[in-house]
């Protein structure tokens, strides 16, 4: 008896630490939009939903590498952008969410939003009063967006993904949604991902929060991303730290340069074998889909792939000779990162219906790269918040 009883002590304390060690890395699925050919008039969306995340003034004024935030921005860019599941609140109220590195901020629409906010009615909202761990703040919320001001109300709750309950994280509550911007959005909210400094009032973000609360072992996120995913295979969000199944080699690691975005030193861009940019800055962004280069490496490269220019800076391509354009390297950490055509040619469709190919490559008045999806679908990226670096290998 006394052997049974020990037997099984130690079996529950081991099932115990298993469950431990299996809530240590959580898994997110992403979720790619099931369409695959996106209207030119969602590519040009992205682009002026891009510019204005990183405070680029109609292209008049460059851009700067603030350090609080004011300004976020997201792309209506339907089969352009993943999303995963949370939930908040006890119990615990269901919402499809966009993890983005290029913001900080948590935000949901809220059951009290505007009759007028379309976006807010077409998607689930948050209910404070069906919550038993609601905890109000009272602060106003507010963030400008190209198409117009997102704003609410902050309050604390828990937010859970997968095992991993994070305690009172607050976040805001959205009562009024800029115009048209997520109407047609797969998520309902945002999961910014970004450092302290960049999110509005310098709340804490949600990652932050998992650290702190020490729910995860490693204070790393890892994204694995695909690019011919499906709505339900489009990759995976794992906090906590890597999986080696979906990548290749051993991940290159830089330090990072600003911890508000996910920033790192660029060495150099090639194209076709031949450099053309040196020491440039880059972020990586999960929120966004397309290549955003400086003015210099943009008409360069565009020019090198025979691109079309139109009035409305895109770079048309000609579809029957994509096989025949070059490959294009990012050389970081002193190792190289190509992209072939098939990574940054897209696909669209005029307003006629006919098929187009565009530049991935999109023009930011600044003297730093956005690295979106383009990139980090062909690449498995880590995100070290603990060690405040960034790693790279091919995904599998």
């Amino acid at each position: 008896m006394h052997f049974l009883i020990s037997l099984w002590l130690s079996l529950w304390l081991l099932c115990l630490f298993w469950a431990k060690c299996q809530g240590q890395l959580i898994r997110v699925p992403m979720q790619y939009q099931a369409s695959f050919m996106a209207s030119r008039r969602q590519h040009r969306a992205g682009r002026s939903s891009l510019l204005a995340k990183y405070n680029v003034a109609g292209g008049q004024e460059a851009a700067t590498l603030r350090n609080g935030g004011a300004t976020e921005t997201l792309d209506n860019r339907l089969n352009l952008e993943y999303a995963g599941p949370i939930s908040i609140g006890s119990p615990g109220q269901p919402f499809n969410m966009l993890f983005d590195t290029g913001s900080a901020n948590l935000w949901v629409p809220s059951a009290e939003c505007s009759p007028k906010s379309v976006a807010c009615h077409r998607h689930h909202r948050y209910n404070a009063s069906a919550s038993s761990t609601f905890v109000p703040d009272g602060r106003r919320f507010s963030i400008a967006y190209g198409t117009g001001s997102l704003s609410g109300i902050l309050a604390q709750d828990m937010v859970t993904i997968g095992q991993l309950v994070v305690r009172n994280q607050t976040f805001a509550m959205a009562t009024h949604e800029p115009g048209p911007t997520f109407v047609d959005t797969n998520f309902a909210g945002i999961v910014g991902l970004g450092f302290r400094p960049l999110a509005e009032q310098r709340i804490k973000p949600l990652f932050e929060s998992m650290c702190e609360q020490q729910l995860v072992d490693e204070c790393v996120f890892s994204f694995y991303l695909k690019r011919n995913g499906s709505e339900r295979m489009g990759g995976e969000l794992l906090f906590g730290g890597l999986d080696k199944t979906k990548f290749s080699g051993t991940l290159t690691y830089v330090p990072l340069t600003h911890a508000a975005y996910w920033q790192f030193p660029l060495d150099a861009i090639e194209v076709g074998g031949t450099a053309i940019s040196h020491h440039r800055q880059a972020i990586a962004d999960t929120g966004t889909s397309l290549l955003a280069a400086p003015p210099r490496e943009y008409l360069i490269i565009n020019s090198l792939l025979g691109g079309l220019p139109t009035a409305n800076n895109e770079y048309l391509l000609n579809c029957s000779e994509i096989d025949s354009l070059p490959e294009i390297v990012f050389i970081i950490g002193g190792q190289r990162f190509g992209l072939q055509p098939r990574d940054y040619v897209m696909s669209a469709t005029n307003d006629d219906g006919s098929r187009i190919c565009l530049s991935a490559f999109t023009l930011m008045e600044a003297e730093f790269w956005i690295l979106g999806d383009v990139f980090i679908g062909r690449y498995y990226t880590a995100f070290d918040a603990g060690q405040r670096r960034i790693g790279f290998a091919p995904a599998a």
